[in-house]
């Protein structure tokens, strides 16, 4: 049983990845990084003092930037594309169930949402290499956080884009990924004057909403910092796999209520 949907997903996740690819959305995408990174990188040249911090910083908001938008982009688009141009009325007619096609889905766009963080990262190296900044290890467990941010908001959008439209999707989403760390700080602030009823609120709403601000070593990358202890990684990564776990299953649940 497990084998088969392995294999249900495997082909569903495939054929998002192609389809993706044919669009070229992700060529546009290494390109406007190429351009980006190597603008930021031309300011090297004229050898102003803590120029390495600014180049480092502008090279990860680079990364940062374009792997959450190219994320958020595709996997808003997938389930109503399918549903607009009536595709998925074949794909349902075929042993594949609601929640098969949600979970193939949301692994084509992290698929390619992690070969596009690969591509920006090499990218990003490769320009700080230029100029003999090497990040080290550190740089390497920041691409592994990213992904783990990604493989959350990929599953968020997904289960998301069957409660809104495309464009309220990403709206939303993107506002979650660009304000998770205003969002956390004013939380733990307020609840820190305020009490009963209140402070249940804002704790369950700070443990609900993904802190995706907890991922982000930008700064320690910046600033030449020694790698993070492996336990770290690990948590991260279950509290990641948790959040991805609990939208997909809310968003399975929604589409099996969808009349198509």
């Amino acid at each position: 049983m497990l084998g088969r949907k392995l294999v249900v997903w495997g082909a569903l996740a495939q054929a998002t990845v192609l389809e993706s690819v044919r669009r070229k959305d992700l060529y546009v995408a290494m390109i406007l990084s190429l351009l980006m990174i190597g603008m930021a990188a031309l300011v090297g040249r004229f050898g102003v003092h803590g120029i390495d911090i600014f180049l480092k910083s502008a090279t990860l908001t680079v990364i940062n930037l374009l792997s959450v938008i190219l994320a958020v982009v595709f996997a808003a688009r997938q389930m109503p594309e399918e549903i607009s141009r009536r595709t998925i009325y074949p794909l349902l007619a075929r042993p594949i169930s609601r929640t098969d096609l949600i979970v193939g889905k949301f692994l084509g766009v992290f698929c390619l949402s992690g070969m596009g963080l690969l591509v920006f990262g090499l990218i990003g190296w490769g320009t700080l290499s230029i100029y003999g900044l090497h990040p080290g290890v550190i740089f390497w467990q920041y691409l592994l956080l990213r992904l783990f941010v990604l493989m959350l908001l990929c599953a968020v959008t997904v289960s998301a884009s069957i409660f809104m439209t495309p464009q309220a999707t990403v709206t939303i989403t993107l506002l979650l990924a660009v304000g998770s760390q205003a969002f956390s700080q004013s939380t733990l602030l307020l609840d820190k004057t305020s009490d009963g009823f209140g402070q249940v609120l804002l704790r369950g709403i700070y443990f609900v909403v993904p802190a995706l601000n907890l991922f982000d070593l930008s700064g320690k990358v910046s600033h030449g910092w020694q790698p993070i202890p492996s336990w770290v990684l690990l948590a991260l990564l279950g509290y990641a796999l948790l959040h991805t776990l609990v939208s997909l299953t809310v968003g399975a649940l929604r589409f099996k209520k969808v009349a198509l």
